[in-house]
């Protein structure tokens, strides 16, 4: 177990729940449960991931006050794993306090991989751009149809994760002004090693995290909570876009690299650079301001199913 398990785990210890007494409490199934488990388990996973990649940046940021903000980004995200944690105490369902399934790892390494090469615009980007958009997503996927004590927390998180890309996206919009370049080409790295990973997570099947928990991932869906897989990945490709249009990314870059993406079996809703007369739309219901300000709480999410069973969410 890592120290950071350790150190949270006597406060999310669970039990093994009476069912039927669970049922009555929340209006919800086994199946929901098992769900939850398993998305608040690989949402620990993200939130670990987060705290190691903010701790690693520091040395990296230009000014004392930098420094400052990005270790309270990382303190922010050590706060949202006891949170998560103390969610599935209270709800009785297990989760895992360490990272399981095999892509955490990988964009974990990439992110070091940056941070060697002293790349601070990919770290920015890995970290602040791509993973906390897809945080968002999956942040206000749980803030609907879910249950009350899910529903506030996920609301709660959400909010750090917005002020979390805020302050990544005003980072890049100056390193573009001043070496526009640069930061295009770590742009370029760190989306065709990034995100492949972090789709794949929006996918029909997990490695390891079910038989880890001991649920059935043959048994659990996405319909516990409302939700689509082909509609969740369209969402999170949607988010994708807005954020790289937020960062103030060129088009000519930005534009192949999500051609690039249709091998992942997903296409954007549309070509935000066709609308001129109002903002981009979020994940299609929602506006550029629902997105990065937390408006309408059902326009984005992300997780995964198969049409009636399977799950995998991401981030």
């Amino acid at each position: 177990m890592s120290d950071l398990a350790q150190a949270i785990a006597p406060n999310s210890a669970t039990t093994i729940p009476s069912t039927a007494a669970r049922a009555e409490r929340y209006g919800k199934d086994k199946r929901y449960f098992d769900l939850m488990a398993y998305i608040v388990s690989n949402t620990i996973s993200g939130e670990i991931m987060a705290v190691e990649n903010y701790s690693e940046m520091v040395p990296l940021m230009p000014t004392t006050d930098d420094k400052i903000d990005t270790v309270k980004q990382a303190h922010e995200e050590s706060k949202h794993i006891r949170m998560l944690a103390s969610l599935g105490k209270r709800l009785d369902y297990p989760v895992k306090i360490e990272i399981v399934e095999p892509q955490w790892h990988k964009v974990r390494a990439h992110f070091s991989d940056a941070i060697k090469k002293k790349d601070l615009a990919a770290a920015l980007i890995i970290q602040n751009l791509m993973t906390e958009t897809l945080a968002i997503v999956l942040y206000k996927t749980l803030g609907r149809a879910t249950d009350p004590d899910t529903t506030q927390v996920a609301n709660l998180i959400l909010k750090d994760e917005i002020e979390h890309l805020h302050i990544g996206a005003n980072r890049i919009k100056a390193m573009l002004d001043v070496n526009p370049a640069g930061v295009h080409d770590s742009l370029v790295w760190a989306h065709h090693r990034v995100m492949p990973e972090m789709f794949s997570m929006i996918s029909t099947s997990c490695h390891s995290l079910c038989s880890v928990l001991s649920v059935d991932c043959g048994g659990i869906g996405l319909d516990n909570i409302s939700t689509d897989i082909d509609e969740l990945r369209v969402q999170a490709l949607d988010a994708y876009m807005e954020t790289l249009e937020l960062a103030g990314f060129d088009h000519n870059v930005t534009m192949p690299l999500i051609a690039s993406m249709s091998s992942y079996a997903v296409a954007p809703r549309a070509d935000t650079r066709l609308r001129s007369d109002e903002a981009p739309a979020m994940c299609g219901t929602g506006t550029m301001a629902d997105f990065v300000g937390g408006g309408a709480a059902g326009s984005c999410g992300v997780g995964a199913v198969t049409r009636s069973t399977s799950v995998k969410p991401c981030c």
